[in-house]
This record gives C-alpha cells, structure tokens and sequence, in this order.
C-alpha cells in the first residue's frame, strides 16, 4: 500500500501546491463574484434609466393638457355713437376724475398723461393711457378686476366732428376675453352694456349731450 499510496499522495501535494502558487481556490471564487455583480449593476442601471425616461414622458403630458384647457377665446366690441356737443368737451369728460365721478356715481384716479395710470368704477377698472390727442384720440389698456391674470385689452375712442356742436365717437374695444376668472361667458355682454348704458347714455342724461 505504501509502494502504491506514495505515488499518488505526492500527486495530490503537487497539483496542490501549484494551486496555491496561482491563489488557489479562494481566488477563483472572489474572481467570480467580482465578475457577478459588474453584469447585475449594468443591467439594474439600465433599467432605473429605463424607468426614469418613462416618469420624465408622464409627468410632461399633463402640462400640455393644462396649457390648452387655459386658453381662452377673445372678442371686439365695436361702437359708434352720437353726441350733442363739441368733440374736445368729450375728451375732457372722459378723461376728467372729477367728471367720471359726477356721471358713473363711483371713485375714479385719471391720469392726463401717456403713460399715466388710471382706475375708475371704484377700482373695478384699471389701466394705462397709450396714446392721447386731445379732442381727437384716447388709446388705453383696461383691465377688469374679474378677469384671469395676465389678460389686458385695449380701447381706443376716436373723435369725429362732422360739423360744430355734434361729435361721433368710434368705440373700439379689442382682447375682451368671453370669460371671467370664474368661468362666466358674459364678460363680453357686460361690457358692452357697460360703455352703452354707464358710460355714453350717462354722460347724455347728466350733462344734456343726448340727441
């Protein structure tokens, strides 16, 4: 047995040996998992990437929603109407505080310069002066307390004088939104009733311009 063993003992110490030259099996084991992890981290990266791209493309989506479900639609009230005076008595009334306050019955702030703010109807209106001439021309930016931030319009008032002591004003009001902060659909139809029965046909009852 001893004649037979030997050989083969010393076989097995040898091959051994060998091993733990190269780092035996301990080396080839932590190899291993050293390579392991490399192959599950890419994969594990791929796909938190891939996951990523997917909540950036939802969370995009509703924006788009909200922007068109904001925007509204927009009128232009257009007016012509006749008075029984002088186009440059007109322009004073209008662009008088003391005057607005004595036919509108309510607190008015007018500035007689461009570029002048002014609010009138107790603050409900508010805007700037764009462009004056006297007797002839009043370009303003109006906006309503009650309308969605943001939105102004704008008025211009043309004053014609086709003959001495009667003055047509051209009204033309444009970027009227159709509705209110709130969502009532009659911003426009207020308006108008406004400059028709507030404005023009008081100025005709309470300083005698009616024709």
């Amino acid at each position: 047995m001893l004649a037979k063993g030997k050989p083969l003992v010393l076989e097995k110490v040898r091959d051994f040996v060998q091993a733990m030259a190269k780092g035996g099996p301990v080396k080839d084991e932590l190899e291993a998992k050293k390579s392991a992890p490399k192959t599950n981290t890419t994969t594990s990266n791929s796909n938190s990437t891939a996951v990523s791209k997917e909540k950036v493309g939802v969370e995009k989506e509703p924006k788009k929603e909200v922007e068109k479900e904001g925007k509204k639609g927009f009128k232009t009230i257009t007016m012509s109407e006749k008075f029984n005076c002088r186009a440059k008595d007109m322009y004073e009334i209008l662009m008088d505080e003391n005057r607005w306050k004595g036919f509108t019955q309510s607190n008015a702030r007018i500035s007689k310069e461009v570029g002048g703010q002014f609010s009138i109807f107790d603050g409900s209106v508010t805007g700037i002066n764009l462009e004056l001439q006297e007797g002839k021309l009043i370009a303003q930016r109006w906006r309503f307390g009650n309308w969605p931030d943001g939105i102004d319009s704008t008025v211009r008032l043309v004053f014609n004088e086709p003959e001495p002591g009667v003055t047509i004003i051209k009204l033309t009001h444009s970027d009227v939104p159709e509705e209110d902060r709130y969502g009532n659909a009659t911003v426009v139809e207020n308006t108008e009733r406004g400059w028709r029965d507030l404005i023009f046909n008081k100025i005709r009852a309470v300083f005698g311009f009616g024709i």
